[in-house]
């Protein structure tokens, strides 16, 4: 099924670099602490991004990857950060200054010509994958100044300079594996590692994230250094985690993830508790002002023990997906610790956070801390719980989404309403069958081009557990920054994404949604085309069928029935929405608008299965 996506967007390459250079003149001004590292590590990610997009466009041109001047001054560049990086870790965050003199000169050299393509790497955004923990896994490797280090790009590239810079190596070499997310090959010029080829001693790094369903990234390198005649116990692997490559792996791939060295460093070796180094609960200490805080990690769904007298009331969650979170505690105070990134995305969700609560709509902001994020923790009940009349519930979304749709505008892409499409159709076909999947393709084309279409960050999750009925009866949206920048297909849409997100989840009728889309225009002082809710709404049951369909396949056998009645439930609903096409009308804004909702809403449920929906099949995901 159609979930992930990568929003890439070109941008000038001239423009990426002047950020850059600002970027480390403002560290000169800094002093020594976490502030200055989290700035340092942001002006590595910005600089990456850089050279990797160099690389890339030098790739597109060629066809191949081969050395070039561009190439090596990229990469020397990228070491000489790597070791201002490593250096301030090593020193507790103790340092201050100007980065290294060789950085601003070697940024100014290189040739920015043109537009290179950019996007958060999926890592820093969103998995707590930190470059300072492939510095600490590389120092702890064994491997020394004789090693070739390749990174595979796009985040291999900067990671693979953090391993070069830790054990002396010089710069890395990157290639960029391309076609199926599940076997990925290589087009890359031997020349690009000949000089290490004739050294019997010298050993191989490949360095990336991952590995994902299939590790065919990694596999595709090692196959293309095997084909060179480099044994496989000369290579070592440095990825983000030792899980191995999952289900979409093959024979080949797995016995080559068996026979090569692996090296890695979690957060936790990082920043270890109770060494000189300052880790996590001391950022947090810091932050709101104690000397004594504990940590209670409740990543993964554990925050619901927090929320639920008992498992059998947990809403399904898709693991993989979540950020890592931890409960701090400072006496009778309680803060929310969540992963919202590092660098400048992790900046641009602690102001949304800050504006959120500003506008009443989300908790208390403490700060940012090195891409954690800290924030009041909301004691209440989930709306999943709560009882609420529906007529309160839609004049609150109807305020907090007005409130995003006039003041979040996009600066990032979306999926286009053609990719919408395109993914409903296909998730239509593996969970309904090709004669339905016919049908939706058929209702799509008679669809009329949208009057109007303004991109904003979405809120993109507005299922019920997702809100909060706080003791002082104020509804609090929890999670509301990330899911328009999550590792999906859906990206930044219009607010009518969340007008027909919050149709479907509070099974709002067609005057209620009416009076949401009229609600919104009116205090967003912007249109709401009716017209496009009714476009976005099978597309977000597909994407949600999917989202949950393929969560279903991990977790223990508790969680897998709650991911599995989860898209049930969406499998349901599309199917009704295509058995009543014929009906569907725009809504009737006038009468919804007159008409009170009074019903009560008291939780989320689930709808028996669709009889004729069958289980998921494949599944379009990119892969490492």
């Amino acid at each position: 099924m159609i979930v992930y996506g990568d929003h890439k967007q070109p941008e000038s390459a001239r423009y990426v670099r002047a950020s850059a250079r600002d970027a480390a003149g403002h560290i000169a001004d800094m002093p020594s602490g976490i502030g200055r590292h989290a700035a340092l590590v942001g002006l590595f990610i910005k600089v990456s991004e850089l050279v990797q997009g160099l690389a890339d466009a030098e790739f597109a041109a060629k066809g191949m990857d081969r050395n070039s001047p561009q190439r090596i001054a990229g990469a020397n560049l990228l070491v000489g950060l790597a070791r201002d990086v490593g250096r301030s870790w090593r020193a507790g965050f103790a340092v201050d200054g100007p980065v290294d003199a060789e950085v601003p000169r070697m940024l100014a050299e290189l040739e920015c010509d043109g537009d290179i393509l950019t996007g958060a790497a999926e890592g820093y955004a969103h998995y707590a994958l930190y470059p300072e923990s492939y510095f600490v896994a590389a120092r702890q490797s064994g491997l020394d100044a004789n090693t070739c280090v390749i990174g595979i790009r796009s985040i291999g590239l900067g990671l693979a300079a953090m391993v070069a810079a830790a054990i002396g190596a010089p710069a890395p070499v990157s290639v960029r594996p391309t076609g199926h997310p599940f076997r990925r090959r290589l087009a890359a010029d031997p020349e690009l590692i000949r000089g290490w080829m004739a050294k019997p001693s010298a050993r191989f790094a490949i360095v990336d994230e991952g590995p994902g369903l299939s590790g065919s990234s990694f596999h595709a390198v090692v196959a293309w250094l095997q084909a060179l005649g480099i044994d496989a116990r000369r290579i070592h692997l440095f990825p983000s985690h030792l899980g191995g490559p999952g289900p979409e792996t093959s024979a080949d791939i797995r016995e080559a993830w068996t026979v090569c060295q692996k090296h890695t460093a979690d957060f936790e070796r990082t920043f270890p508790a109770g060494s000189a180094l300052p880790a996590l609960r001391d950022w947090v200490a810091r932050m709101i002002g104690r000397t004594a805080v504990s940590l209670m990690e409740i990543s993964a769904g554990e925050w619901r023990r927090l929320h639920y007298g008992s498992q059998d009331q947990w809403p399904p969650v898709h693991r993989g997906l979540e950020r890592r979170k931890f409960l701090a505690s400072a006496g009778r105070e309680k803060w929310s610790v969540k992963f919202v990134g590092l660098g400048e995305i992790g900046m641009h969700k602690a102001e949304t956070a800050r504006r959120l609560h500003d506008a009443g709509f989300g908790p208390e902001v403490a700060g940012l801390c090195h891409g954690f994020l800290v924030e009041r923790w909301i004691d209440g009940t989930t709306l999943d719980r709560a009882t609420l009349s529906k007529e309160k519930l839609v004049a609150h979304l109807a305020r907090y989404l007005a409130w995003r749709a006039a003041n979040l505008p996009a600066s990032e892409p979306g999926a286009s309403l053609e990719a919408l499409a395109d993914m409903a159709v296909r998730n239509t076909s593996e969970a309904l069958g090709e004669r339905r999947a016919a049908e939706l393709q058929t209702w799509f084309s008679k669809q009329a081009p949208p009057k109007t279409m303004q991109r904003v960050e979405i809120d993109g999750r507005l299922h019920p557990w997702e809100f909060i009925l706080s003791r002082s009866g104020t509804l609090v949206k929890t999670d509301a920054l990330d899911h328009c920048r999550s590792h999906d297909l859906i990206g930044c849409q219009d607010i009518a994404w969340d007008i027909a997100g919050a149709r479907v989840e509070y099974s709002l009728s067609d005057p209620a949604t009416g009076a949401l889309c009229k609600a919104v225009e009116v205090r967003a002082s912007r249109p709401v085309d009716a017209n496009l809710v009714q476009y976005y709404e099978p597309c977000y049951l597909a994407f949600q069928l999917g989202l949950w369909s393929m969560a279903a396949r991990s977790g223990d056998d508790r969680e897998q029935i709650r991911l599995a009645a989860a898209a049930r439930r969406y499998t349901s609903m599309l199917l009704r929405f295509l058995e009543n096409q014929g009906e569907l009308r725009p809504f009737d804004q006038d009468q919804s608008s007159r008409r009170s909702i009074s019903a009560s809403f008291s939780g989320w449920r689930l709808p028996p299965r669709a009889e004729d929906a069958s289980s998921s099949g494949s599944r379009n995901i990119p892969d490492r």
